[in-house]
């Protein structure tokens, strides 16, 4: 069998940039490493490429001669979709050494196109070289390459179930193509917000600093840095990650009212930053990534950088063209007003002093806070106010953008005005925030009084 792993390396061709390298047996697959230089996808999705390529590779090496003979050859996709979707064991035991436990019909979805758009590719870019791997010692790219192009030529594709058919059509591929089954049930998506009557108990109390109760000094007794972020998560409906790539300079006092604080929030790559030049003297303009690498000791943004200083970025809508930064919209005006004041007090009394460390929010050493590093304050947090830090519950972090999102129900928002609130790229994103609850449901039919009801008759 041939064993696979991924190693994360940089890419000395990408500014030494984060890329994950895949190894098969001894040796990087250099196939998909050019791939991803000439796709340029992120991290995750570089992860997600390097898995399924991985999955198949090791696949092929137990059960590939098992379809020699030509008439087999169309079907070997459909018995690794097979394993891929309900995994190597049969009774328990699994013949093939894979170890393969089943996984859902969305994942297996996942890695499934992740191969084939890569396989395809190296259709195009290497079909040329394309060996026969079961009459010759092939690389594994090869391999791919030839059963790749053998499906395409004899059989449908392995997703070709996912597009649109005519009835002639469908009828003739319906016994070739390698199909997942149809769940046709649905499932309320109910959504798991933060109980809004704990929220004072998780900032006043929760981010107590340990030892710390009896300090009268507000940046003494509470940890500030996270109550900031909690606010900006609940009140300002901001995914947990996004706050942590917050500058000390993106935030101002809003121009209507000087006691609330308008909050930037800007991309971490393209976000533009204002500095002054320091050989002329003037004001200019560049994105904060040429800005870390040139004036911050060639620091990366948290999005490209690893383990517990990484923060993501899913994608947001930006109400500020010209800086690609969106508004935080509070939902109540108060917390604006309290952000402000915890704000200065802790730029003032705990944020530490650190050159070329342009981010509000760090750790004690000085380095710029990661997702994990919020994520165990909050849970910690969470569970001194005697509350279990559980999705199902509503009391992790991402639970208090739902808090957010059933806000703007209570507010009665429509649709565009919670896309651009809750920063979606499409209107239909907020819906798994907004949600009704089985509770509302119940309640709301309560209310309701059926008049056709018929009255009850004596039979007697």
């Amino acid at each position: 069998m041939i064993y696979t792993e991924t190693v994360l390396v940089q890419d000395k061709i990408r500014a030494f940039a984060s890329t994950v390298l895949l190894i098969v047996g001894v040796s990087p697959l250099e196939q998909l490493l050019e791939f991803f230089r000439e796709k340029l996808v992120s991290l995750s999705m570089e992860r997600t490429y390097a898995q399924a390529t991985g999955r198949f590779i090791e696949w092929l090496s137990v059960r590939a001669h098992e379809f020699t003979d030509t008439p087999k050859r169309s079907l070997l996709y459909t018995a690794f979709l097979h394993d891929l979707r309900f995994g190597t064991y049969q009774a328990g035991v699994d013949a093939y050494g894979l170890n393969w436990t089943a996984t859902s019909q969305q994942n297996a979805k996942r890695l499934t196109r992740a191969l084939l758009e890569f396989s395809d590719w190296l259709n195009q870019r290497h079909g040329a070289t394309m060996l026969n791997p079961i009459h010759h010692q092939a690389s594994p790219a090869d391999q791919l390459i030839f059963w790749r192009k053998w499906n395409k030529q004899k059989a449908a594709s392995l997703l070709a179930h996912t597009k649109r058919r005519t009835r002639a059509e469908e009828s003739s591929h319906r016994g070739r193509q390698a199909r997942l089954p149809r769940d046709r049930n649905g499932f309320l998506a109910e959504a798991k917000a933060f109980p809004a009557e704990r929220l004072d108990d998780l900032i006043w109390q929760g981010f107590i600093n340990p030892g710390r109760k009896a300090d009268t000094r507000p940046w003494v007794k509470y940890n500030l840095r996270d109550i900031l972020i909690t606010l900006l998560c609940t009140y300002g409906g901001c995914r947990p990650s996004e706050p942590l790539h917050l500058w000390v300079d993106d935030v101002y006092t809003d121009p209507d009212d000087s006691s609330i604080a308008l909050v930037l929030v800007h991309e971490p790559t393209d976000g533009l930053v204002d500095y002054i030049d320091p050989i002329t003297g003037s004001k200019r303009k560049t994105n904060r990534a040429d800005f870390l690498q040139r004036f911050c000791g060639g620091r990366k943004p948290l999005t490209q950088e690893t383990g517990r200083r990484h923060s993501g970025w899913k994608g947001c809508l930006l109400t500020h063209r010209e800086r690609k930064a969106y508004q935080v919209f509070w939902i109540d005006k108060n917390a604006g007003r309290l952000f402000l004041t915890l704000w200065r007090m802790y730029i003032q009394y705990v944020r530490p002093v650190t050159p070329q460390v342009p981010w509000a929010f760090l750790t004690q050493d000085g380095q710029p806070l990661g997702v994990e590093g919020f994520d165990d304050s909050f849970r910690a947090a969470v569970r001194r106010i005697g509350l279990l830090p559980a999705k199902w519950a509503g009391t992790t972090s991402h639970g208090l953008r739902h808090r957010y999102g059933q806000w703007l129900n209570d507010l009665g928002l429509g649709d565009k005005e919670g896309q651009v609130a809750m920063h979606h790229l499409n209107a239909k994103s907020q819906d798994v925030y907004r949600q009704v609850g089985l509770a509302k449901v119940v309640a709301a039919i309560g209310k309701l009084t059926v008049t056709a009801l018929p009255s009850f008759k004596d039979t007697e």
